[in-house]
């Protein structure tokens, strides 16, 4: 193994480690929700797309547009998910989040970003500028992946 496949392997297993961690003792709107990760998956590509059609949603997922069928089903079923008709074309149904759709996944969110602030806030200046200057790199490396849309894999 290469000093760099160590030291990408190390930062791996630090995440898992930092996951477990907040995981035992953070609580988190997530533990509380009844979503399978299908269910879950659908509803982030949706807060992310805007109401869009299902053929589009299951590109997007991964998901055969049979099983995403049943995923909207459910998330309908609990008026997170709403099916309309395009307006352009009757034969297509838009998928949208439901105004307690969106709440659930901008609480998600919040809760992430207050669980960051948090652990963020107890390092020193320079750390915090160190942090700042890795996560720019990190998002200057994502620039290829984001050129073509492909599955969400969580």
């Amino acid at each position: 193994m290469t000093d760099r496949e160590q030291v990408i392997g190390r930062i791996l297993e630090t995440q898992q480690q930092m996951r477990r961690r907040l995981t035992e003792v953070q609580t988190h709107p997530l533990m509380d929700i009844q979503l399978t990760m299908s269910q879950l998956k659908v509803m982030i590509v949706l807060g992310r797309l805007g109401a869009t059609s299902g053929q589009n949603l299951a590109r997007r997922t991964g998901f055969s547009l049979a099983t995403l069928t049943g995923v909207i089903d459910r998330l309908a079923a609990q008026n997170l998910v709403s099916r309309r008709e395009d307006p352009n074309d009757r034969r297509v149904r838009r998928l949208e989040l439901t105004p307690a759709g969106t709440d659930l996944i901008d609480r998600l969110i919040a809760a992430g970003e207050e669980q960051q602030h948090r652990i963020l806030d107890r390092l020193d200046d320079a750390s915090l500028d160190l942090v700042a200057h890795a996560f720019d790199l990190l998002l200057d490396a994502t620039a290829a992946d984001s050129v073509q849309p492909g599955p969400l894999s969580l």
